[in-house]
């Protein structure tokens, strides 16, 4: 969640724990205790990878950006099969292809909305606060549906600096506030996402595969692109191909790995 391009839900969705979490906050009422255990533990690890892998993350992506962003682009890719067994499909059918293609338009389209256009960093009184509001549930929406990045949504709104140096920082009152405004958000959305999986799972899931493998247009611009330098020369760039085969293989083999025990 942490890097921009990589989704939460995916890895929600490979661990298998994304229709727990759903359900989880959309029926919290139906089981109070049980919810709130499930959730502590998976915010107490949220927290704590956040906590500590966004200094390693941000070392690595400014002394290796190339193999580092083909890892994560082989994470997401290698999570496709995971995916796809979630349609419950015997049969490719046209109308997976449409659903598929709307996923991944919708993702492309959201990654080329202009960056720092909107500012919703300053401000006071209470327009400020419903601004905060209305960017929880934006948040909410990055991270409950997956293939779209948090990161990203963040950098739109021209918050990714300021929630970045809020957490290396310790800011607790920004962190809080936008928060509370994410988990509103998020008891928001659930529901009616928990009534679309159940309702019709294999158009949503083909959707969602259309999300993922549209995020990775996104890492592509935003971190391979510009880590390649306007001078290369040849060596460099067969030393960075076979450093960045292999870390994509490793994403992919990483993520399979992981999803081989997503039932337990």
């Amino acid at each position: 969640m942490s890097v921009p391009g990589v989704s939460g839900g995916t890895m929600a969705i490979i661990l298998g724990i994304y229709d727990k979490l759903i359900s989880s906050i959309s029926n919290f009422l139906k089981d109070i205790k049980g919810n709130i255990l499930f959730l502590f533990k998976v915010c107490l690890g949220a927290g704590v990878g956040i906590g500590t892998l966004s200094f390693l993350i941000k070392w690595l992506l400014e002394k290796f950006p190339l193999p580092i962003s083909f890892f994560f682009l082989g994470a997401v890719i290698g999570g496709i099969p995971a995916l796809y067994k979630k349609t419950k499909a015997t049969s490719l059918k046209i109308s997976s292809g449409v659903y598929f293609l709307l996923g991944l338009l919708i993702v492309i389209s959201i990654g080329f909305i202009p960056v720092g256009n909107i500012d919703v960093t300053t401000g006071s009184g209470i327009g400020y606060y419903i601004m905060l509001l209305v960017t929880g549930i934006i948040i909410a929406l990055a991270l409950v549906l997956p293939g779209i990045s948090t990161s990203h949504m963040l950098l739109v709104l021209g918050m990714y600096d300021a929630m970045i140096t809020a957490i290396t920082e310790f800011n607790i009152v920004y962190i809080g506030i936008l928060g509370i405004a994410t988990l509103i958000g998020v008891f928001l959305i659930t529901k009616p996402l928990e009534w679309t999986m159940n309702k019709f799972p294999h158009q949503t899931y083909c959707m969602i595969i259309g999300f993922v493998l549209g995020s990775t247009s996104e890492i592509f611009r935003e971190k391979i692109l510009p880590s390649i330098p306007a001078n290369a020369d040849v060596k460099w760039w067969i030393l960075s191909v076979i450093m960045s085969v292999a870390a994509f293989i490793l994403g992919c083999y990483a993520i399979g790995s992981l999803s081989k025990y997503s039932n337990d």
